[in-house]
């Protein structure tokens, strides 16, 4: 009795042979889409978004004083985000729609990262909303909205990107102004000036929240490590047919 091939047997491309693959079977313009596509990936759903923006609320606070910090810091977070939102969400829309080896390597990591199959971001509350695009950037949204509804058209989903956008500056947003009004408090009471100078260095440090995800990034491996591949795991065809 034969065994399955070592075709049958092979296992499906990661993100990186998956981009690979899609890089050298493309040229020109759709090769930058898909540099800047596994850019935004990592950074965002890497150490990117947590080592860079607390730096900047940090440093923001650092540089500001008085009762007008809260509302600089918060205009300053929310800008930001919604500008590199908006930036991550487009580039995404634009290359998961192209290149199907790379949305499909995405999509398995997605998934095992989240430890289920996302359902379809339009259709979750307000709150779940935020949690994902808080959590995984507008480039899981893109590609959670390509997958489940099975549509790849550009315009179909540009609505989804400035609304999870918004969502998540606006939660970057209220959590730097609450940050800036307890440093206010702090800032103004002599015996903890010090200590909130010394939190406002911490927290504003990249190397500190990058060695957060670099722990549980270790840990997410090992896990995965342990659980059994399922050999009924399918990736789907994220383009439109």
């Amino acid at each position: 009795m034969g065994g399955p091939s070592s075709q049958d047997a092979a296992p499906p491309p990661t993100l990186r042979a998956a981009a690979r693959a899609d890089f050298r079977s493309s040229s020109g313009r759709q090769r930058l889409a898909l540099v800047a596509v596994v850019f935004w990936v990592g950074y965002e759903w890497g150490a990117g978004n947590e080592a860079f923006t607390p730096w900047l609320i940090a440093h923001t606070i650092s540089i500001t004083s008085g009762y007008g910090s809260i509302p600089i810091v918060a205009a300053v977070g929310f800008g930001f985000t919604l500008l590199q939102q908006l930036v991550s969400g487009f580039t995404a829309l634009i290359g998961f729609s192209i290149f199907e080896r790379t949305s499909s390597a995405a999509w398995r990591r997605l998934t095992s990262r989240m430890g289920t199959t996302p359902q379809r971001w339009s259709g979750l509350g307000v709150i779940s909303q935020t949690v994902v695009v808080f959590g995984l950037g507008t480039t899981a949204v893109v590609l959670i909205e390509i997958v489940t509804s099975g549509r790849a058209d550009r315009r179909a989903h540009r609505a989804t990107v400035v609304r999870s956008a918004t969502l998540c500056a606006l939660g970057v947003g209220l959590i730097a102004g609450a940050a800036a009004g307890v440093a206010l408090i702090g800032r103004r009471n002599d015996s903890l000036r010090g200590t909130t100078d010394l939190v406002l260095r911490v927290l504003g440090n990249p190397l500190l929240w990058i060695g957060l995800v670099v722990v549980v990034m270790v840990v997410q491996y090992v896990k995965a490590r342990r659980e059994p591949d399922d050999p009924d795991e399918t990736s789907p065809d994220v383009r439109n047919r």
